[in-house]
């Protein structure tokens, strides 16, 4: 606490000199919120389109963008900082002044002269600063008066949208937002927002009458933050913020807080044996597209049941895909212990099954799978034994959020039983046992009783397709390109075809490039399932290229691929439009619609082949985007 003492005065003082110096400089229009007369000719989603996730640049574009201020730092749980929206999104302002509530209070009319700032992220929240550190940080905005212009302050506050925890989405990310029939977990309802006395800062669950969840994060030095939890129900209203891949939610003052209604009625959450006995099904293929983010994982005939604590398995969204989730990470409960069973499944023949997991913020290897040929509702009173897939872990995987097939696992030996499958994570808060995991594409005895064996795999033949469609949702941003029937494969180098989420226009697609590669050269194949041309067919795909340097994509079709690249006859695929010099770095190029009926009764392939070489070689990038059979 003594050395908290000796930083926290100083700074106190550099503070205060420095905003007394700020309003001697200040050269704004009259308290009264006179209209300086200024035109806003961009929008903060103009702006925030300039960002790429993780990076800093800075704003040439002779910009002025107009906002109303919707969170000031009045209450102390925003510090040197404030948020502004407007009718395309929100954005927080990073300011070099405490109290900065007293020229930007909530309601005000803010004019921001963009040129010279810098536009970044802290964990996915979208920033803007006024420089950048020397350490590659975002700096706050110092020339307050060259680039913050005060408008205009409306008599009435501005008007929140209205949402379910469940209707949350990155676009209401730094907007003012009311979230309605909510109520803190019980487990936090004896606890206060934060902890006014050490100045910790806590994060509390919020939950619905679903039972979907979200964080309300309280800094330490709120003015509130000694103030209990409510006990009842009701409507909460705040700023929306995002950490990382999980969404928070942050309080004003208490004049956000109208709690005073009746808690939820009944059990949160699925209740697994609410409809009788477990269905017994011919197969699963599960991908939880049909749940939304943060929607606890209720399909029917799975069981998804917490024995410790309060958390269940959550479906959650990430670039473009659904799946299933369970993490101790800001947990209120001490312990966590939950269950994803999948319903029973009748096994009359030989099946494999598959899966694919991933991992983030590894803590512990917290996730393990089971089968029981005697479950029924209850995974405490049920027989289990451990399966032995791959499954995404510190030791194995390095990369999080990159998606590990499961391999193919055997079940011949349970052949005329009903079994089912128990996904188990456990962890605990008060552990520090926190890693999130993830579990997607469980499959088993659909299509044919081959359950998940993967074409190309295991002397497996190439899938035959009648049709395609693939946007490349399916994986996470900078992960390798794994999808069912494909081949992604480096034939020179280490570099294979990569998934690549772009935020402005919430769209992930394939991405190849020598940028920054190491090898010397480099060839990367990514080859399409086998298409059955058994009718006159057109193939069509968009490409994209930016940092042009050479024409590094090429795009071929064979009649006898079957699995290596290396070993097929390939002929250029004629009449295909690609992207090139000419084209405007990262424009959409339709390929044109390529007819196939040349090939009417052979099944082909299509190979997207990119070749480029390593450090200041031959490095274009390309991408590659909706390619589509029909």
């Amino acid at each position: 606490m003594k050395n908290l003492i000796k930083f926290f005065l100083p700074a106190l003082f550099l503070g205060v000199l420095f905003n007394a110096c700020l309003k001697e400089d200040f050269d704004q229009p009259p308290t009264d919120g006179t209209d300086p007369g200024l035109t806003a000719n961009a929008t903060i989603a103009q702006v925030k389109a300039l960002h790429t996730i993780g990076e800093l640049e800075t704003i040439a574009e002779d910009w002025i963008v107009k906002g109303t201020v919707v969170g000031d730092d009045a209450s102390g749980n925003l510090y040197q900082s404030f948020v502004i929206q407007d009718e395309t999104g929100g954005i927080m302002v990073k300011i070099e002044t405490t109290d900065s509530y007293t020229l930007y209070p909530v309601g005000r009319e803010v004019y921001i002269k963009c040129k010279g700032l810098v536009i970044g992220d802290y964990n996915n929240l979208f920033q803007l600063g006024g420089f950048i550190t020397d350490d590659g940080q975002l700096g706050n905005i110092i020339k307050v008066s060259d680039h913050l212009i005060r408008g205009i302050k409306s008599a009435t506050p501005p008007v929140p949208k209205v949402r379910k925890i469940s209707e949350l989405t990155f676009d209401d990310v730094n907007t003012l937002v009311t979230v309605t029939d909510v109520q803190f977990v019980l487990a936090d309802t004896a606890l206060t927002f934060a902890d006014p006395v050490t100045r910790t800062t806590y994060n509390r669950d919020l939950e619905d009458c679903d039972g979907v969840t979200l964080l309300v994060r309280t800094s330490g030095y709120a003015d509130f933050a000694g103030v209990s939890l409510p006990n009842d129900g009701g409507t909460l209203t705040g700023i929306l913020q995002i950490y990382r891949n999980d969404l928070q939610f942050v309080v004003r003052d208490m004049n956000d807080v109208d709690m005073s209604g009746p808690r939820c009625s009944g059990p949160v959450g699925p209740d697994p044996c609410a409809n009788g006995p477990v269905p017994v099904v011919a197969g699963v293929d599960e991908g939880f597209e049909s749940l939304a983010d943060f929607d606890p994982v209720n399909l029917t005939g799975w069981t998804n049941i917490a024995l410790k604590g309060t958390r269940v398995w959550q479906a959650k969204a990430f670039s473009g895909n659904i799946y299933a989730q369970a993490t101790a990470y800001n947990d209120a409960s001490p312990e966590m212990d939950t269950w994803l069973v999948s319903p029973r499944i009748d096994l009359t023949q030989a099946q494999v099954l598959t899966f694919e997991t991933a991992k983030a913020y590894f803590t512990h290897d917290g996730l393990s799978v089971w089968i029981s040929t005697d479950f029924q509702c209850d995974p405490t009173t049920a027989t289990w034994q451990a399966l032995n897939p791959t499954l995404a872990t510190g030791a194995e995987q390095s990369t999080d959020n990159l998606w590990v097939p499961s391999g193919d696992i055997d079940l011949t030996a349970y052949v005329g039983q009903k079994i089912a499958i128990g996904f188990h994570y456990v962890g605990g808060s008060g552990t520090g046992q926190t890693g999130t995991f993830r579990v997607d594409n469980i499959k088993l005895g659909m299509g044919g009783g081959t359950g998940g064996n993967n074409p190309c795999e295991n002397g497996n033949p190439p899938l035959v397709v009648g049709d395609l469609n693939e946007a490349f949702t399916s994986g996470a941003n900078n992960a390798s390109i794994a999808l069912t029937g494909w081949v992604n494969k480096a034939t020179v180098g280490t570099r294979s075809w990569i998934y690549k989420y772009f935020a402005a226009d919430n769209n992930t697609y394939a991405q190849a490039t020598a940028f920054n590669d190491t090898e010397a050269n480099m060839t990367a194949w990514l080859v399409t399932p086998l298409l059955d041309i058994n009718a006159p067919k057109t193939l069509s795909f968009e490409t994209a290229k930016s940092f042009y340097v050479q024409a590094g994509l090429t795009v071929w079709i064979s009649t006898d691929f079957n699995c290596d690249p290396t070993a097929a006859t390939w002929s250029p695929l004629a009449g295909a439009t690609i992207a090139g010099a000419p084209n405007v770095d990262n424009e959409w190029i339709f390929s044109d619609d390529i007819d196939l009926s040349s090939y009417i009764g052979q099944k082909v392939a299509i190979g997207f082949k990119y070749e480029g070489s390593g450090p200041g070689g031959q490095t274009t990038t390309y991408r590659v985007d909706n390619v589509v059979l029909q």
